[in-house]
């Protein structure tokens, strides 16, 4: 198989921060950590399966990295920071149930912040990482915690004010389980996946592992995982002159039909027609 269509390797960050400005990626990376943006000016897209996400200037984006994703517009004056946190972290925080689900669906989550508190925050942050101090990265930790809560409220649901509220207690033993569920998923879904191979990867019974999955991701294992393999098809079809038939057997679908089948009824088109109405151009900054 073509090395352009296999699953980009997953690498590792850790706790880390950077100031810069953002270059174009010739491809896309992934990593298990959860990424933290804030646009201090300019903006930048991003390609997150076939979905293009513009930052723009006093915006911040958070999404878990382990989906591809790439960096294919830029303007020349852009200047971001960026901030990795460890996926095991972001899971002790007590965020909103359905922010958290929206993390784990590995959708990009984009609101408005206040350039003025923003900018030296995140320089205090990246003088605290650069310490290499255990005390200074706890406080980097709850501070960016009590950040993504705030960000919750900036992008809660239009008249629903219960949706930033929804805060509930799980059970580190719970959390672990998922951990360990949705990281396997994001390991694998380009492989053959059966249920009883989630359930292993997380040392529980086939049953209960479903039912833990579908309370605390909001969706059932399977939409999960065809939403990797769509995302990967996706990016493909887009970035790639691969044909359809490959790009399906690489994302991870059994049968080139089942592809054309479950694409066209969640993008409402078929995959050339996706192609050909979203082929990126040749990547340029914008000037």
């Amino acid at each position: 198989m073509p090395s352009e269509l296999l699953n980009t390797d997953m690498t590792v960050l850790g706790l880390a921060h950077g100031h810069m400005h953002p270059t174009l990626m010739p491809s896309a990376h992934r990593h298990n950590e959860v990424e933290l943006n804030f646009v201090e000016s300019g903006a930048m897209t991003y390609l997150f399966g076939g979905a293009r996400v513009v930052v723009r200037t006093g915006q911040l984006a958070f999404f878990w990295a382990t989906l591809p994703h790439q960096v294919i517009q830029v303007r020349e004056e852009t200047r971001f920071h960026w901030l990795t946190i460890p996926f095991s972290f972001f899971l002790q925080w007590r965020v909103p149930a359905h922010f958290l689900q929206r993390v784990l669906r590995c959708e990009c989550l984009v609101g408005s912040g206040e350039p003025t508190l923003l900018q030296p925050q995140f320089q205090q942050w990246r003088s605290d990482l650069q310490a290499k101090s255990e005390e200074r990265n706890q406080i980097v930790l709850l501070e960016v915690e009590a950040c993504m809560r705030r960000l919750a409220l900036t992008i809660a649901t239009a008249g629903d004010s219960s949706y930033a509220e929804d805060v509930q207690h799980v059970e580190p033993r719970v959390l672990s389980k998922i951990e360990q569920m949705t990281c396997f998923i994001a390991e694998h879904y380009a492989e053959p996946l059966h249920t009883q191979d989630i359930a292993d990867a997380a040392h529980l019974h086939p049953n209960y592992a479903m039912s833990l999955f579908r309370k605390h991701v909001g969706m059932s294992m399977l939409d999960y995982i065809t939403r990797y393999r769509l995302a990967h098809a996706q990016r493909l079809l887009i970035t790639t002159d691969a044909n359809v038939s490959a790009i399906a057997l690489a994302a991870g679908f059994g049968s080139v039909s089942r592809f054309y089948s479950i694409f066209k009824a969640s993008c409402g088109l078929h995959p050339a027609e996706y192609r050909g109405g979203l082929r990126l151009p040749v990547f340029a900054e914008e000037h």
